[in-house]
């Protein structure tokens, strides 16, 4: 019996110490986070023009954010940019190709709401506003070589999700999607899907 009292005791303490370790820390953190965009431009007024055309794949990323965190919600200010992505396609009505290039720079003011932030792995939902610095560039594959680039300055909204592993109470790992409207560039409306990882510590 008091052997059994005794394994329960250690339990107990242990559970203690594990719940008190499971509290995330509260304060400023900074975040790194890599992953890959994939570019939409969907065609708006004019569908002849290469800009409404263009088909972008995916390309890379990298951002770094600072915020600071409270209970169920974080707010944050993050840098992103993303890699120039190319795309080659053939002009309407002519025997010529075309090499389009797109590439964009993010501010962002963010807020997340953890659901479960004192547990080890817990969801968030997130959202932000900010703007974007757009270029395009339009290059054409014949003697001429003729060149067009386009750039915007646009105001930009993101929503999302993801999940957190916390590995002690300063140290999480994201793993993450976002939503981005980047507003217009030339004829076309432009967004991206967002795939991240990364790393947040909080001081």
């Amino acid at each position: 019996m008091k052997k059994t009292l005794v394994t329960f005791a250690s339990a107990l303490v242990m559970a203690s110490a594990l719940a008190t370790a499971a509290q995330a820390r509260d304060g400023v953190y900074l975040a790194v986070r890599g992953g890959w965009s994939d570019y939409n431009l969907n065609k708006n007024s004019d569908a002849t023009t290469a800009t409404a055309r263009a088909d972008f794949g995916n390309t890379w990323m990298v951002s770094g954010a600072l915020g600071y965190r409270y209970k169920f919600f974080r707010i944050e200010a993050e840098y992103i940019h993303r890699g120039d992505e190319e795309d080659r396609f053939k002009i309407a009505g002519l025997d010529e190709y075309r090499k389009s290039s797109l590439e964009s720079d993010s501010y962002m003011a963010n807020a997340y709401l953890d659901i479960m932030p004192n547990y080890w792995i817990s969801p968030y939902i997130s959202g932000g506003i900010g703007w974007t610095s757009l270029k395009l560039t339009n290059q054409d594959e014949d003697a001429m070589g003729t060149r067009e680039s386009y750039k915007e300055n646009n105001f930009t909204w993101t929503a999302g999700g993801g999940l957190t592993f916390r590995l002690n109470r300063c140290l999480n790992v994201d793993f993450g999607y976002r939503y981005f409207s980047f507003g217009k560039l030339e004829k076309s409306n432009v967004n991206a899907h967002e795939y991240y990882g990364g790393l947040r510590y909080t001081f």
